[in-house]
């Protein structure tokens, strides 16, 4: 009898134990799932805002689902696998492998809260952060009730697994509550978002310690001293942690506000904290209205896509979306617009000591765009050439409502005004003479466009940076260069030499033209000087022969006695001489 009642007895215990083990599945299983949408939507909320807090909660819940998934491989250990070390030793691998994603994904954190400015950080007051909010109280929520079944279901089944989980998930919550409240606070421009981003940071590494401090226990001798290591240190955080906690309670204490009174006021009005949400939600939705115009600023409100007001700089009201927007345009700030290249404002590192045409400019405060800076000239050689366009937006609402991205739009405009004028001239004058012209030119051609097209700017400026030929081809350009200069002293050495010997030939034949015009004068008038001596003595002649035979005589004696020794005596000497000499 006492067998027969032992083995009757044995299937009712495992009905039994069955049935605990099935009802703790299914509510693994709901925990899980409730965790997975949590993770989802929290993700959701921190890609709408681009806010690292959100990020750092949904974090949390990542470590919220794997405490889920590591009960319910507990369960299944315990309860179906009983005796089995390689099933245990499975869950301390499992455990093992999450703790160290979870220690890793806090570290990450620390990294990104440490690496990034303020501004990744800086929540907007807008719809979007608004949307954030009532994810988030949807979210706490949900936690709670979460936190509540699985303390319930932990009690009625006994299990100390789910006991510990929804006191996890109640530590999921008050995450979830200081991200509420650093939503609210930054809506209002209080921004404590990397403060609350460190401590969930912290709060992840807690539980990845946790769970590596279990696994090891579950490997039990082989990793004892490693074991002891991490005692060590879990109880040292544990304590520090301690410290922070009963630091902030004193705080708390001071302003009268304890941590506790939110999770009791939803649980015992749960309508009146839905109300309450409600109204807060609908106050910040209709708050994001409100807008500021800078003094240099123009705003444009428009309801239901129609501009009903042009407002000027001061503090303004709109319909939030989806009902009203507004628009911010700069009016009063000349814009610079970049054809061929970009400059990163931001940059920091360090620039070359000069620009010359082989610096590729691959990355610098300086970025070369090929596509808008390579261009044809007239002489179909290729040419690199960089513009800057200066204009001021004259018109709000054209700028902005007539043409899609209007700068951009501006942008590609010069970019095909300034490869059709390229076409029009060569690339050596391009480089040299024609620069002023083809400024001007696109000048009044960008002016002409933007006028026809109603974008509502006016063209200011438009300077032509630099132009040289492509980086790939300067070595031939120059042996090209070189090529061409030869050629030109070549030629400026021949005109040289030309305009030398022209001037000495032509030089030397009007100076020989002019002798034999000297000479020629100079025989004419010897010969009319001859002839007109010789008229003037036949004249004489004819007027006094006796002197001119007289004359004759004497000259004929002086040619016969030339060379004569010659004795004149007197008249009355009758004398005669005679001699040899």
């Amino acid at each position: 009898m006492t067998n027969k009642t032992k083995q009757s007895k044995t299937p009712k215990i495992k009905k039994s134990d069955l049935f605990r083990v099935k009802a703790l599945l299914k509510a693994s299983l709901l925990a899980m799932g409730v965790d997975l949408f949590l993770i989802i939507l929290k993700y959701f909320l921190s890609r709408i805002t681009g806010n690292a807090v959100l990020l750092a909660d949904t974090l949390h819940s990542g470590a919220d689902f794997a405490v889920s998934f590591m009960v319910l491989l507990s369960i299944l250990v315990n309860y179906t696998f009983q005796g089995s070390k390689k099933a245990k030793h499975a869950e301390a691998f499992a455990s093992f492998i999450i703790s160290l994603l979870l220690i890793y994904g806090s570290i990450q954190m620390f990294l990104y809260i440490w690496a990034n400015e303020a501004g990744s950080f800086i929540l907007v007051s807008d719809v979007s952060l608004v949307t954030a909010f009532t994810g988030i109280s949807l979210i706490l929520f949900i936690t709670l009730k979460m936190s509540a079944f699985k303390k319930e279901t932990g009690k009625k089944y006994d299990s100390a697994a789910f006991t510990a989980e929804g006191d996890h998930t109640f530590s999921d919550f008050l995450s979830s509550v200081s991200v509420w409240a650093t939503l609210l606070l930054g809506y209002f421009s209080i921004h404590i978002e990397r403060l609350i981003t460190f401590f969930i940071a912290i709060a992840v590494l807690n539980i990845g310690i946790r769970l590596l401090y279990k696994s090891l226990k579950l490997f039990g001798f082989k990793f004892k001293f490693l074991s002891r290591i991490i005692d060590i240190i879990h109880t040292d955080i544990t304590s520090k942690l301690q410290k922070i906690k009963n630091r902030l309670t004193i705080i708390y204490r001071k302003i009268n506000t304890k941590v506790t009174l939110l999770p009791l006021f939803i649980k015992k009005d749960i309508r009146l904290w839905i109300n309450f949400n409600i109204c807060i939600i609908i106050v910040l939705y209709f708050g994001t209205g409100v807008y500021k115009v800078l003094p240099y600023q123009t705003g444009v409100e428009l309801f239901f896509g129609k501009v009903i007001e042009e407002n000027k700089p001061g503090l303004h009201y709109h319909l939030p979306a989806p009902f009203g927007k507004k628009i911010l345009v700069d009016t009063s700030v000349m814009v610079r617009l970049e054809s061929g290249f970009r400059t990163d404002m931001n940059y920091t590192g360090e620039e070359p000591s000069m620009f010359l045409w082989e610096n590729m400019h691959n990355e610098g405060r300086y970025t070369k765009v090929p596509e808008e800076a390579l261009s044809i000239a007239g002489d179909e050689n290729l040419i690199d050439i960089n513009f800057i366009c200066y204009y001021m937006i004259n018109d709000p609402i054209q700028y902005s409502l007539n043409i899609e991205n209007a700068h951009e739009t501006l942008r590609n405009l010069l970019v095909y005004e300034i490869h059709s004028l390229c076409g029009q001239y060569a690339l050596d004058q391009m480089l040299s003479s024609e620069r002023k012209t083809m400024q001007d030119k696109l000048l009044s051609n960008m002016k002409k466009i933007s006028q026809e097209l109603s974008m509502g700017v006016e063209i200011k400026r438009i300077y032509m940076q630099e132009s040289h030929p492509p980086v790939e081809v300067i070595a031939q350009y120059r042996s090209i260069s070189s090529a061409r200069e030869k050629k030109d002293e070549i030629i400026h050495k021949a005109s040289a030499y030309a305009n030398d010997q022209l001037p000495r030939s032509r030089g030397e034949a009007d100076a020989q033209v002019l002798q034999a015009m000297a000479y020629s004068d100079e025989k004419i008038n010897e010969a009319e000087g001859e002839s007109e001596r010789f008229l003037l003595k036949q004249q004489n002649f004819i007027l006094f022969r006796n002197i001119q035979k007289i004359q004759i005589w004497w000259e004929r004696m002086e040619k016969i006695l030339k060379d004569k020794v010659i004795y004149i005596l007197p008249e009355e000497s009758n004398k005669r001489f005679f001699g040899n000499e």
